[in-house]
């Protein structure tokens, strides 16, 4: 330690003579600190020492702090500093620091851990093989496997970091563990309580006794959380005097050898308080009947402690939404024992708005600055807002660009300004993807399994902008598909981008081969394999495979698509349009079918145009697009297909859409993970309309509507035939997450029907058109596997009677309708 000190003494004093005989750099702005030698430090663990000096005059002062703070890292045996100029003007100066890193891990050794296996300590520890080892880090981590202990109830636990340098100038790092006692709970009791019964009171607590499903562990730290625990529920039903005056600790050893504890509280109850009401002061800004409307609390109410904190953050967030954040807020109590109330004086000093002096981002690598700070809806100038740093946050994470987005509001360089800093934490948003994944589609005469090779980047270049390349392959599906998306377009949230696509589809259809002859649109028309249009009806309009026709489908297909994003304080609005310029060839043998469809007779094995216009309005206020919590969905989008008189198809698609998210509960269970139920319900009601001045919809079978089993109506796999001009889907699911982000356990009820024609959902919707199932399974939250594995359980409603529909799995004998469907089903998300 002695040499190192020497050597910096050294350095600095060469520093600094070479400062005074170059003097160029002397009061220049600091553009940037680099490193050159790093091996296994990561210049993002140095950000937090170097990134406050950027931008400072180099002076004397600023550098010896600046290298002080690095030696004081503990990183680095030497260090060599030399200042460049940025530019050949020498406006600013650059320092370059040469560093020679300390010995580097070479092995973790734990000893006395008898109860803890190694790979359960390996997971605590931030210090890993290969990491520079300094003391800090090493404090950091004994003191990270005290807490461990602590959590599985050793509450005398002991240890001791200490390293020592090998032959080969590496480090081996021991973690000296002495555990000591560990003790369990075996019960608790309550003393002074007449209020409350023991049971009540044990609900409130997060120490556990030992038993099946808890082991027990005392731990101290949920010891203080359960006073504090005990005492808000006596203060939220009144009993604001309430506390927890001791815990006795009773500890014992068993017959066994182990150390057992019963805790026991003992309580002041205190009488019942009612609410005296809110007096406020010192408050011009906002009057008293605006204050007083956010006090849920009514005079002569029971008071509850944690009401009353409520109302009086909202008077805080009104005053902090509105960019008063430098106000002081105090609270003084006023009980009246012999009335039994209690009342609240509120006194405020009021100062001036905080507006942004600077907005600083930190943590990102790869994604420009730029690119960040366009999702944010404030500049340096404006008023502070609350709900707009809330906004940025939500934009942030639907980026899907980080893993953490954490804002900050440090004050400024006077007291009128504030910096607000966003933190983030990037992940990768690359995707290379080779293996077995969904198809990409929707269309349920395609198998959705498929193989695939995809490279996507959600953020290329870090410029924020999407690109991507895939080539997939199922046994009746194979397509090759490029596309490229700006999501910002001449500084404005206007997105722009392309997509090419070509695609080879082995598709079926239903024949009309045999007598009677039918052009296929007559409303009594029906394909070979029936007898009559009923029987037809009565099959859900399946035909047996044996009268079905195979053909093979050839497209081209290039789009373009545009977009614009408003924020408005109802949500993400969003103007979308999109045209789409393509060539379709299908191809079967004339001689051996004849499709029932007459618009695939037409133009057989032809190249023939199929050309789109389409155009969209969305309202989006949901937390977190791909995965929501709460908030809503609504959008509306038309498409018009078939341009030109030459093309085979000529309809107009309506698409209506609206979805709602709420968190029904959201309990912590541990730091990390909090056991949360999400309701989702949604409706959607699509048609295929006529084009202007004609009289019907030419829609290729392929591409008209159905209850397809997969994404609509799931389980209602055999109604993917049974095709019509309009639909209305809905769903209804409680969302468990089991590992948030990635997996959940969902429950779900679907209710769909499918109408030949637009008039006939209007005149002629009955109660047996509706096709419901329900069920359970998991669903993964991953954009790149979005996959549901589903059992549904299918019944319709004939006559006002519940009809089972038999499933494929454990069906029983003699039970017809018994049994349930498995379905592989997809979480696709709309945006």
């Amino acid at each position: 330690m002695r040499i190192r000190f020497l050597v910096f003494l050294m350095l600095a004093a060469a520093f600094s003579a070479f400062a005074q005989s170059g003097e160029w750099y002397q009061g220049k702005p600091i553009k940037d600190i680099v490193f050159e030698g790093l091996k296994h430090i990561n210049q993002t663990e140095l950000a937090g020492v170097v990134e406050s000096f950027i931008g400072k005059p180099f002076t004397d002062e600023n550098f010896w702090e600046l290298q002080g703070r690095l030696y004081a890292l503990e990183y680095f045996d030497m260090i060599s500093p030399t200042a460049v100029p940025s530019d050949a003007a020498g406006s600013e100066v650059i320092i370059k620091f040469a560093v020679t890193e300390r010995p580097i891990v070479s092995r973790i050794n734990f000893v006395g851990n008898s109860t803890l296996r190694r790979n359960e300590l390996m997971d605590v520890i931030s210090l890993k093989v290969n990491d520079v080892a300094n003391q800090l880090r090493l404090r950091i981590d004994e003191a990270a496997l005290r807490n461990k202990y602590l959590e599985k109830g050793f509450p005398d636990v002991s240890i001791r970091a200490e390293s020592v340098t090998n032959d080969d100038n590496t480090i081996a790092v021991t973690f000296y563990i002495n555990e000591g006692d560990r003790i369990t709970i075996e019960g608790f009791q309550f003393e002074g309580n007449s209020t409350f019964s023991d049971r009540t009171l044990r609900g409130q607590l997060s120490l556990k006794t030992k038993g099946i499903l808890n082991d027990g562990a005392f731990q101290e730290a949920k010891l203080v959380a359960d006073r504090n625990s005990i005492t808000q529920y006596y203060h939220d039903r009144g009993y604001i005097d309430a506390a927890v005056t001791d815990v006795v600790r009773d500890v014992r050893r068993d017959d066994k050898g182990n150390n057992i504890m019963i805790l026991g509280f003992k309580i002041y109850e205190g009488r019942i308080y009612n609410f005296g009401g809110v007096e406020f002061v010192g408050n011009e800004i906002f009057s008293t009947e605006q204050l007083n409307a956010l006090v849920s609390s009514k005079p002569g109410q029971v008071v509850n402690a944690r009401r009353v904190e409520a109302d009086l953050q909202r008077v805080a967030d009104l005053y902090y939404e509105n960019g008063y954040i430098f106000n002081s807020i105090s609270r003084e109590e006023v009980k009246n024992s012999d009335e039994g109330t209690v009342s609240y004086r509120i006194s405020i000093i009021e100062r001036g708005r905080a507006h942004i002096e600077n907005i600083v981002i930190r943590g990102n690598k790869k994604t420009k600055d730029f690119v960040i700070l366009r999702e944010i809806d404030l500049e340096p100038g404006d008023v502070f807002s609350k709900t707009k740093v809330m906004d940025a946050m939500r934009n942030l994470y639907n980026l899907q660009y980080f893993s953490m987005v954490a804002p900050d509001t440090p004050p400024g360089s006077v007291d009128s300004l504030m910096n607000l800093v966003f933190t983030v934490e990037e992940q990768p948003t690359t995707d290379l993807q080779l293996g077995v994944t969904f198809s990409g589609t929707s269309d349920p005469d395609t198998f959705p399994i498929s193989g695939v090779i995809k490279w996507n980047d959600r953020n290329f270049m870090g410029y924020g902008n999407s690109l991507g390349a895939e080539l997939s392959a199922s046994p009746d599906t194979q397509y090759l598909t490029l596309e490229y998306t700006k999501r910002w377009l001449f500084g404005l949230p206007l997105s722009g981008g392309f997509d090419f696509t070509v695609r080879h589809a082995k598709r079926g259809a239903a024949m009309n081969n045999y007598a009677p002859f039918f052009n296929g649109d007559e409303t009594y028309a029906y394909p070979d394999g029936f007898e009559s249009y009923d029987e037809y009806v009565d099959a859900s309009k399946l035909p047996d495979d044996e009268y079905l026709m195979d053909y093979n489908q050839w497209s081209l297909s290039l789009g373009f698509s545009t977009g614009y994003r408003f924020s408005t304080f109802l949500g993400n609005l969003s103007l979308g349009g999109s045209i789409r310029a393509g060539l379709v060839r299908n191809v079967y043998d004339e001689d051996m079918y004849r499709p029932f469809d007459p618009t695939l007779r037409e133009g057989n094995n032809q190249w023939v145009p199929s050309n789109s216009i389409s155009a969209s309005i969305s309202l989006d206020q949901r937390d977190i697009y791909y995965d929501p919590s709460k908030g809503y969905y609504a959008i509306q989008r038309f498409g018009f297909y078939g341009i030109f008189p030459v093309e085979r198809e000529h309809y107009i698609r309506s698409d209506t859409k609206a979805e709602f998210f709420a968190t029904l509960f959201n309990i912590p269970v541990t730091e990390t993970y909090s056991l949360k139920m999400v309701f989702g319900i949604h409706t959607g009601v699509s048609f295929l309309l006529p084009q202007f001045g004609k009289d019907d919809a030419t829609v290729e079978s392929s591409n008209q509507l159905s209850v397809d089993g997969t994404f609509i109506g799931r389980g209602w796999t055999n109604e993917r035939y049974n095709r019509g001009l309009a639909l209305w889907e809905n769903w209804a699911e409680l969302r468990l997450p089991v590992i948030p982000g990635i997996l959940a356990l969902d429950g779900f009820f679907d209710a769909a029907a499918m109408k030949e024609t637009p008039e006939a959902f209007f005149n002629d919707f009955k109660m047996e058109d509706m096709r419901f199932s329900f069920g359970a399974g998991l669903r993964f939250a991953l954009p790149q596997f979005p996959f549901r594995f589903i059992f549904a359980k299918r019944f319709k409603v004939v006559d006002g009677q519940v009809e089972w529909q038999s499933g494929s799995l454990w069906k029983r004998s003699g039970k017809p309708n018994s049994g349930i469907d498995f379905i592989i089903s997809f979480a696709l998300s709309s945006y």
